[in-house]
């Protein structure tokens, strides 16, 4: 009867395997996925969908107002470098509720090409609404304040220059 002999090529050949199953586990494993954020969806839009809880409210020194504070959760569906996405963020409005969605809107602000969002931060004592936009930069796969965007629209809704 003839005796195989074990080399220590065999063992060697066997480790190496097995750190190359190690090392391409985690390229071959699915993304993570995502749980639905807390809180209601306001806005939706065919890149995101964004989701709102509101924290506290709380009057806004002597002026009468009501600061409210909410934490804010924008889901992007799918990126080139980084597929989906979540942003939070804390959002603040002055006298506006917005767990409302018409506190919220969603278009190519800036005529890029690509969707982006505003909300009310602040509606005044004669109804007049002021809008924060962010706008999305698709080179760097987020969303950035659009300080250089003013919109402001009356209690209707009809865009207007200033709140007076």
């Amino acid at each position: 009867m003839r005796h195989l002999r074990t080399t220590p090529l065999i063992p060697a050949i066997a480790l190496a395997l097995a750190l190359c199953g190690l090392a391409a586990g985690p390229a071959f494993a699915a993304k993570k996925e995502f749980k639905t954020p807390d809180g209601v969806k306001v806005a939706s839009g065919p890149q995101f969908d964004i989701y709102v809880v509101k924290k506290e409210s709380k009057p806004f020194a002597t002026t009468g107002f009501m600061l409210n504070i909410f934490e804010s959760v924008v889901v992007v569906h799918q990126t080139p470098k980084h597929g989906r996405q979540r942003y939070g963020s804390r959002t603040e409005s002055i006298d506006a509720d917005l767990l409302d969605p018409s506190m919220w809107q969603v278009g190519d602000f800036n005529g890029d090409g690509f969707d982006d969002y505003r909300f009310v931060a602040q509606v005044s004592k004669q109804g007049c609404r002021t809008w924060n936009t962010w706008l999305w930069l698709p080179d760097r796969e987020r969303f950035t304040f659009g300080a250089k965007i003013n919109h402001q629209t009356d209690a209707g809704g009809k865009p207007i220059k200033a709140c007076r």
